[in-house]
């Protein structure tokens, strides 16, 4: 009468009745919830963390702007307190070297002013002593005399025009 089918799908009814009956459906849906529900927290939870990343990301990015800006203000003045400085010390160098120069013209000028006056003085020393020499050797002899006295002449209009 009954096969063994018939049987199997009697058992099944009933255990489904069993599982039914014991609540088996209403703890799988509560385990079901409490998932749900965790992985909603875990979700909420994330979405905040990636707000707050977010945010803190924001912060830090502008915080780079504002050291970047600082970073490029610093070099800016830092180039222009260098550029200032080298124009000073320029300004300094080329006022040494001019006075450098001024004074090693002075001291050529001088030292030529003092050898020109070297030669004259020797010079003129030579002509005294010649002009005194030619004097002393011939005061004897009138005719000689007449030309030591051109000579004479002569070496005082040179001298003259020396000085």
């Amino acid at each position: 009468m009954f096969d063994a089918t018939f049987w199997v799908g009697i058992a099944f009814i009933l255990f489904f009745a069993l599982l039914i009956y014991k609540g088996v459906p209403k703890l799988v849906l509560d385990q079901i919830d409490h998932k749900i529900n965790e992985l909603k927290n875990k979700i909420n939870e994330a979405e905040n963390l990636k707000n707050e990343s977010e945010n803190l990301l924001s912060k830090a990015q502008g915080k780079l702007q504002n050291s970047k800006t600082e970073n490029n203000d610093i070099l800016t003045k830092a180039q222009k307190i260098s550029d200032d400085e080298i124009a000073i010390a320029l300004e300094k160098m080329r006022a040494s070297l001019d006075n450098k120069e001024k004074s090693a013209q002075n001291k050529i000028e001088q030292s030529k002013n003092d050898a020109i006056y070297q030669v004259k003085k020797v010079a003129t020393q030579v002509a005294l002593e010649t002009v005194e020499k030619v004097l002393i050797e011939n005061l004897d002899q009138k005719k000689q005399e007449e030309i030591n006295v051109s000579k004479l002449k002569q070496s005082i209009e040179k001298l003259k025009n020396i000085n």
